[in-house]
């Protein structure tokens, strides 16, 4: 790959003076970007870096970019001044969970400076500039920090993003940009000059400009429209009543509950196909469990609380059931023809990676839609959108198939596509989402404006271009077409919860959810006797002072002398280290790990890939052949497969193993299926079968070293070459912790506080006597 030379756009010379002015000032700077996957933290991380080096004329010079985003730190190693590259000069470098700075890669004339890339704000105390990504992700109170460090930069995509009254009152500034900007500041800061990507590209900026937002619902009734609408307002009962306790478990359990529904909003497929792809385990949020678990809750609340709780789930158990009939798969199905038959770019957003490979199968599977429509049109989840995971941005169309989170407010006002269609499931739930893309432009278009007048007078900047324009959001009922501002709005003006209670403050205590966009796991867990908000639990203590409630039954990683492995958490003995995710021991620690790589732009092709290739094997279970069968025809092909067992095939079509050694192996089993689809994909399927194999394998070898401690000098070593990914970038999120006690003997705790880091007060507060058989305990 040759080098690309930037042309900076009217967009990136007026976002670097708001930051350089900031800069000079001491003012604390937010900056309101509504576009997803900029990869302005890093653009402005290295600009900091050469405006230090040009003021003071070393190369001793440090700034430091909090991310969630692997992406970005790849995308700095291959910057470049004329032919030098920075990280030559400045490396890369991590925090390590006690603060101290480890580098990345071998720097060729290190001269004591440091571009710090950390997932982890509270690990930050060091000198030079400050710049915290809070796009699509939570970075939690920015107060302390607002103190520290005067040189901040904060960049979110939302204007509802709460942090941007703590900016304010901190003295700060926010400089916002609203989609009609956009257009003017597409244009190259040198006439004649090409642009490059160097915060956005001029395409996205243009993109966004000029989009026509649509909402499309059927103009009949459907139960699902109803339904949802019933559960909405019960959901805003609910928390009306539970609102003054500060209870924990109960703000988790009702935080629970709003996902659910988001689920749902967002959902075009069956249920029973969503659930289907979602990976089993004890904090898995199943939508067929949603009736039981609310019940749960229910069952051990007291009061009007208790009834509350029994309508919603009654609301879960008639969206369950409504939903089966697909209202809104008729009008993806459309969508997807015309957007085929136009042969252009098109993306539909659903909610998260099962709903992603729940449509997908619909969608192949169905016999109105076109063959090889997947080769233009992808179907992604909201969150990778967002985060900078999906590449090829701006798209001609884009889809998305419900309201969405408050979190994800800008892809409805600022969506990175030329035409953008909701799909709703009626009138009441197509109000909704018009409301949402209405009142999100209108936000953005009125800090807009008081960054023309305020902000610009703050920091001594002239005069920026404003241009009002009125939020254009079609709803479509069929035929009928009304205006975003006619449709009948509900008792609750709202468009994103009908919640009284502040959630999200409450779990803020014991750090379990600081947005709306996060999935949380269920409150209760099932059993043989059915649901129950509240399971028996051990308490493990750590030696920094901190605590677990954990289930005896589920597994953690442990370390103990030399050995590490899964175990069941009743086995931890102290003198034990065991390592957690995110403060949790909730996620798997190697699907963690593969989950950050696929932020990776060119590792994402290969997961593609590789997810079709689970999809297109796993349909031989229901197709008549049998294993046997299968493995007789690869052995009759003109060039025979080597392998010899039919169990073999039985892990591919399970799903036990991630598929052959043998790329071409994928050919010969096409061919003995007669899947013509899986045929024509079958080279790239096995190239990347071979690739991810190679990477997890090195993944899994580093894994186990990190945690027994063989490697942990090895902070930058290659993972891969090819695609740059260095070991010490993956496990940032993953803690190891020294036991120090476990209390075995079980007490009654809220299903929602287990598996979680938290102080050691905060147990006393959620742990109750053991109870007898047949008793309750309120939640």
């Amino acid at each position: 790959m040759g080098v690309r030379k930037f042309g900076a756009t009217r967009f990136d010379m007026e976002l670097l003076e708001a930051v350089d002015a900031a800069s000079a000032r001491k003012v604390p700077l937010a900056l309101v970007i509504p576009l997803p996957a900029a990869d302005t933290p890093i653009a402005l991380g290295a600009a900091s870096l050469v405006a230090q080096v040009v003021r003071t004329g070393s190369l001793d010079v440090t700034a430091t970019v909090v991310s969630k985003r692997l992406s970005q730190r790849a995308a700095y190693d291959q910057l470049y001044i004329e032919s030098q590259r920075l990280a030559d000069f400045i490396p890369r470098a991590r925090l390590a969970t006690d603060g101290r700075v480890e580098v990345i890669g071998g720097p060729v004339r290190d001269r004591s400076g440091r571009l710090i890339l950390t997932s982890d704000l509270e690990r930050v105390s060091g000198r030079g500039a400050l710049v915290i990504d809070g796009t699509a992700t939570d970075v939690g109170d920015l107060g302390p920090r607002l103190h520290r460090h005067q040189d901040l930069v904060y960049i979110t995509d939302t204007p509802f993003d709460s942090n941007l009254d703590a900016i304010r009152e901190a003295g700060g500034v926010v400089w916002a940009f609203d989609p009609p900007s956009f257009g003017d500041l597409a244009a190259p800061f040198k006439p004649g000059e090409a642009t490059g990507e160097f915060a956005a590209s001029s395409e996205l900026l243009r993109a966004t400009a000029m989009a026509e937002r649509v909402v499309r619902a059927p103009e009949a009734a459907t139960s699902l429209d109803q339904a949802l609408s019933v559960t909405w307002n019960a959901l805003g009962r609910l928390a009306a009543v539970t609102g003054g306790s500060g209870n924990l478990a109960m703000a988790h359990a009702v935080r629970w509950a709003w996902g659910v529904l988001s689920t749902f909003s967002l959902s075009v497929t069956s249920p029973t196909s969503y659930d289907a792809r979602v990976s089993r385990g004890p904090f898995s949020v199943l939508l067929g469990d949603a009736t039981s678990h609310a019940r749960a809750v229910s069952r051990q609340s007291a009061g009007s609380a208790r009834d509350a709780w029994a309508v919603v789930a009654d609301g879960f158990d008639d969206i369950y059931e409504a939903a089966r009939e697909r209202p809104k798969f008729a009008l993806v199905q459309d969508w997807v023809r015309e957007e085929a038959g136009r042969r252009g770019t098109g993306m539909i957003v659903t909610r998260n990676q099962s709903a992603v490979a729940a449509l997908t199968a619909d969608l192949d599977e169905s016999p109105l839609v076109p063959h090889g429509w997947a080769e233009r049109i992808r179907v992604v989840s909201v969150r990778d959108l967002a985060c900078g995971r999906v590449p090829g941005l701006p798209v001609l169309s884009m889809l998305v198939t419900g309201p969405l989170p408050r979190a994800y407010a800008s892809l409805l006002a600022a969506p990175a596509a030329t035409r953008l269609l909701v799909t709703a499931a009626g009138e009441w739930e197509a109000g909704r989402a018009a409301r949402q893309a209405r009142t999100t432009f209108l936000a953005l278009t009125e800090l807009r404006a008081k960054t023309a007048m305020e902000s610009t007078v703050r920091l001594g900047i002239g005069p920026i271009l404003v241009r009002p324009t009125d939020a254009h959001v079609v709803v479509r009922l069929d035929t009928t077409v009304i205006k975003a501002t006619d449709v009948a709005r509900d008792v609750n003006d709202s468009p994103w919860e009908p919640l009284g209670l502040d959630v999200l403050k409450v779990l803020a205590r014991i750090g379990s959810a600081g947005s709306d966009a996060a999935e949380t796991p269920p409150p209760a867990r099932g059993g043989d006797s059915g649901s129950t908000a509240r399971v028996d639990a051990i308490t493990v203590e750590f030696a920094d002072g901190r605590a677990m409630l954990m289930d005896p039954n589920d597994m953690v990683y442990r370390k103990r002398q030399k050995n590490t492995r899964q175990v069941a958490a009743k086995s931890l003995h102290a003198g034990d280290v065991i390592a957690l995710v995110d403060a949790t021991a909730r996620r798997n620690l190697f699907d963690s790990v593969i989950d950050v790589l696929s932020e990776l732009p060119m590792y994402a092709p290969l997961a593609a890939l590789i997810a079709f290739w689970h999809e297109r094997v796993a349909r031989v279970s229901s197709s008549g052949w049998t294993y046997r069968e299968i493995l007789t025809a690869m052995r009759r092909n003109a060039d025979p497969t080597t392998i010899t067992s039919e169990q073999t095939i039985g892990t591919w079509v399970r799903g036990d193993s991630e598929g052959p050694e043998d790329p071409a192996d994928v050919r010969r089993f096409a061919e003995a299926v007669r899947d013509t689809e899986l045929l024509r994909r079958a080279d790239p399927v096995g190239k990347a079968l071979c690739t991810s194999r190679t990477i997890h394998r090195t993944v899994g070898r580093w894994l186990s070293g990190q945690i027994t401690g063989a490697r942990v000098n090895d902070a930058d070593a290659l993972i891969d070459p090819a695609l740059g990914i260095h070991v010490a970038d993956l496990l940032e999120a993953v803690t190891l912790h020294r036991v120090t006690a476990v209390h075995a003997k079980l007490a009654r705790v809220p299903a929602s506080a287990i598996g979680i880091l938290m102080e050691e007060s905060v147990i006393p507060q959620l742990a109750a006597p053991q109870l007898a058989r047949g008793e309750s305990a309120p939640i």
